[in-house]
Formats: C-alpha cells, structure tokens, sequence
C-alpha cells in the first residue's frame, strides 16, 4: 500500500511561502523607510551648505567693510527662505555677531559666528 502525504507537503508550502511574504514585507518597509531618511537628509544637507556658503560670504562683507552697523535681511533661493542677521557687538570693537538661519518647511539652520572688521 501506498501513504499519500499530499496534505503535508501543501502546509510546508503555505508556511514557507508565508515566512517569505512576511520577510518580504520588511525588507520593502526598510527599504521605503531608507528612502526618505535619504530625501530628508538631502535637503538638511543643501540648507547646511547654503547656511555655510552666506555666513563665508558675509564675513567677507563685513571684513572688508562693505557692511557696517546693524543688517537684517531675507531672501528667498528656491524653496529656502534665508534669513541674514549681522548685529554689532557693544562690549568689542568693531565686533559683529553674524547669524544665518535657513528654513525650508519645518526644517530650519542656524549658525552663528563672530568676525572683527578690520
């Protein structure tokens, strides 16, 4: 006589192929979660880059004395909205307080720094 055992070979393959719709499943939600940590990092990267690039630019100005005296302006590159704060410092001489905020969204900058005029 021969033992069927056709019932037991379908239940392996139900449960091997529910393991690997399961396993499946977590790699695409990893895979979806890495993409937009990349798109979000991108953008804090470019806001970074253009904070850095302003605040160089604006020492250079207030260095060689194009700006003196207190400035606040705003501008808007893209979808970036930046905001240039230079304040004279009354403790130092011919000390500025330079500020940069970027803002894109919810996301936001900062830097500050310090330069003497010469």
């Amino acid at each position: 006589m021969k033992n069927k055992s056709d019932g037991f070979t379908y239940i392996e393959c139900v449960v091997s192929l529910s393991i690997i719709c399961t396993l499946v499943y977590m790699v695409s939600v990893s895979l979806y979660n890495n993409y937009f940590i990349l798109n979000n990092n991108i953008s804090k990267i470019e806001m970074t880059n253009i904070a850095k690039s302003t605040l160089d630019y604006i020492k250079e100005s207030v260095r060689n004395k194009n700006i003196s005296g207190n400035y606040n302006d705003t501008e808007t590159i893209n979808d970036y909205e930046i905001r240039k704060i230079v304040e004279e410092d009354e403790y130092y001489y011919k000390c500025y307080k330079i500020v940069i905020e970027v803002k894109k969204k919810e996301q936001i900058r900062r830097l500050e720094s310090y330069v003497l005029q010469q």
